[in-house]
């Protein structure tokens, strides 16, 4: 599971230092190449929440199978002559996406004890962030030596290997007892009353603008570092990339600080607080010191605040391993469809206006949609009471 959450973060990223390449070859402008990134936000957001149902329906192992062989579909890169078939194998990806991350948390529910989860959670993140960092660090350089559509090639063929030992070796775990507890959650209160119930709209709506400034700073700011800064691709993609080196510390500190002092809320508020301000800091001004500082916080920033997340729809009171799945996947959705349109954002206005920082300055101002939904969240930590889901048939 692990690995092919690793090829997640990975193939979702690796675009964005080629976007001067794919314009160069497929004769697009910003605008449209911004959909590379775009589209796949978008695809998960359509489709998160039916892949949440659908684990409820053929069970979240088979459901995660045939999501991890969709995330192998940039294997047909290669053969891409335009834009709009590169675009196609963005769309078959994005649907691995949203039947495997969501589901992912059904996974973790059903192997792990509760005190447990918020550390397994950011774990599980930090693979993402593993991959974000390999696609930033190495992609422009495995691309000069061999050819961009074959280096996307390369990872969707890595992902294609995870997804045939997870059909070999993943397994889920049931037992009577679950079982029990699954049954009388969804008839208690249904897959569709807990889409619908306020923590769910706060959880998407804490996510969103996070969304948008992650896929807006990790699809434009290599190119923007290039032609406004001057710098090398190679250079400004290896600087873009240390948000996500630090993401990797950031994801397990996320998990082990809210296992430990057993809250999850400040984990949402703090980050919220100072995810605009860095991503401000990172593009405002050109001195080596100040991009440096704002990346790296930058990065912790817009990490640390996912495992306590994902963990807050494990904790509600009467819910599930399914229902969880279908939380997370609403969350998934509803914070993607926010989240596709940050490259686009900066791709049109840098059209309209010839400059980056329209684009970015929006981006960044809607990110403290964390710091709103920090603070109106419920706790669900073993410190605080927990919420109870509201009660209603089954659905």
């Amino acid at each position: 599971m692990i690995g092919i959450l690793l090829c997640n973060g990975l193939i979702w990223i690796a675009p964005g230092p080629l976007f001067p390449y794919i314009m160069q070859d497929f004769g697009v402008d910003r605008a449209t190449v911004g959909w590379t990134n775009s589209l796949v936000s978008l695809i998960v957001a359509a489709t998160a929440i039916p892949a949440g149902i659908l684990a409820g329906k053929i069970g979240i192992k088979r459901t995660f199978a045939i999501g991890a062989f969709f995330v192998a579909g940039g294997i047909l890169t290669p053969f891409c002559s335009n834009m709009v078939q590169f675009l196609a194998t963005r769309v078959i990806f994005a649907l691995g996406i949203a039947m495997t991350f969501p589901v992912s948390g059904g996974l973790v529910m059903q192997w792990f004890q509760g005190r447990e989860l918020p550390l397994v959670n950011g774990i599980n993140m930090s693979a993402a962030s593993v991959g974000n960092t390999i696609a930033l660090f190495g992609t422009v350089l495995i691309a000069d030596a061999l050819d961009w559509k074959l280096t996307l090639a390369l990872y969707s063929a890595v992902a294609f290997v995870f997804a045939v030992a997870w059909l070999i070796w993943g397994k889920e775990r049931q037992s009577p007892l679950a079982t029990l507890k699954t049954e009388e959650a969804q008839r208690r209160i249904g897959i569709w009353a807990a889409l619908r119930q306020k923590t769910t709209l706060l959880l998407a709506l804490a996510m969103g603008g996070p969304n948008i400034i992650f896929m807006a700073i990790s699809s434009w700011l290599p190119t923007y570092y290039h032609e406004v800064f001057g710098m090398s691709l190679s250079q400004a993609s290896s600087i873009t990339a240390l948000f996500t080196l630090f993401g990797i510390p950031a994801c397990v500190l996320g998990g082990l600080l809210p296992m430990r002092i057993g809250l999850r809320k400040p984990f949402l508020v703090i980050p919220g607080l100072l995810l605009g301000l860095a991503a401000l800091g990172a593009f405002m001004v050109n001195n080596l010191v100040v991009i440096y500082a704002s990346i790296i916080l930058f990065g912790i920033c817009v990490w640390i605040f996912r495992p306590a997340m994902f963990t807050i729809p494990m904790e509600l009171h009467r819910t599930s391993p399914q229902i969880a799945a279908a939380i997370i996947g609403a969350t998934v959705a509803l914070g993607n469809v926010a989240g596709f349109t940050g490259p686009l954002i900066v791709g049109f206005l840098a059209d309209f206006s010839t400059s980056y920082l329209p684009g970015l300055i929006a981006c960044s101002v809607l990110s403290w949609s964390l710091l709103v939904g920090g603070l109106l969240l419920p706790e669900t930590g073993p410190r605080a009471r927990r919420p109870a889901l509201p009660e209603s048939p089954a659905g």
